[in-house]
């Protein structure tokens, strides 16, 4: 009796692996496919877009804790950082100019009545998935992005990102002599998406990743 059990429990396990391993195929043989220099020039849209913060922008009338990081009439450059968002420009606009708050940080949660661009949606945004879709965070990219086995420190390529799951993600676009690195991301400590450099030191913990859909 012990035997058929660990038997029937092998092959339940087997069966499990294949259909996970099925569904996977499928999510990879569904994703978009495009260039680095596509997945840079959405990034560089999102942090070169400009807007002006209203009074009515500045309050979120789903959450009574909300604080927003602008004031009435500022002009920011950047997508704001929304926590649990994947805006584009186009629908953050439309957004804001109906009401709606700019911007929010994980401890109000993901609000209903905020627009903006969080870190793993602004890189799945800059890697070709639809917007307002938001199927990625930090611990679930690795469905959709391999880690390389290469030299990360020489051989990374635009348009990789470095992610710590459960924390953070960053768009990598490039080195610079002095040894610094040049990434764009959806900061929350900024408030807003930012591209600049970076100290490798920052990036303890975090690995590689490279998007599956990337059109070499």
């Amino acid at each position: 009796m012990l035997q058929f059990l660990m038997k029937s429990a092998c092959v339940a396990a087997v069966l499990l692996a294949g259909s996970a391993g099925l569904a996977q195929a499928n999510v990879i043989a569904h994703l978009p496919t495009t260039t680095r220099a596509e997945i840079l020039k959405r990034a560089n849209l999102l942090a070169g877009h400009q807007w002006t913060c209203r009074s009515a922008n500045l309050h979120a009338s789903c959450s009574a804790r909300y604080k927003s990081d602008w004031k009435d009439g500022q002009v920011v450059t950047g997508l704001p950082y929304g926590w649990g968002k994947m805006d584009s420009p186009e629908i953050f606009d439309k957004k804001l100019a109906q009401g709606l708050a700019a911007g929010g940080h994980s401890q109000y949660g993901v609000l209903s009545c905020t627009a903006g661009i969080d870190c793993s949606g602004f890189v799945a945004f800059c890697w070709g998935l639809p917007p307002g879709s938001h199927a990625y965070t930090t611990s679930s990219l690795r469905t959709i992005a391999g880690k390389p086995k290469y030299n990360w420190f020489t051989d990374m390529r635009p348009g990789d990102a470095l992610n710590k799951a459960g924390s953070h993600v960053v768009l990598f676009t490039g080195y610079n002599p002095d040894g610094t690195i040049n990434i764009c991301e959806a900061s929350g400590s900024a408030g807003r998406v930012v591209c600049h450099k970076s100290t490798w030191s920052r990036f303890k913990g975090y690995i590689p990743l490279q998007f599956k859909g990337i059109d070499e």
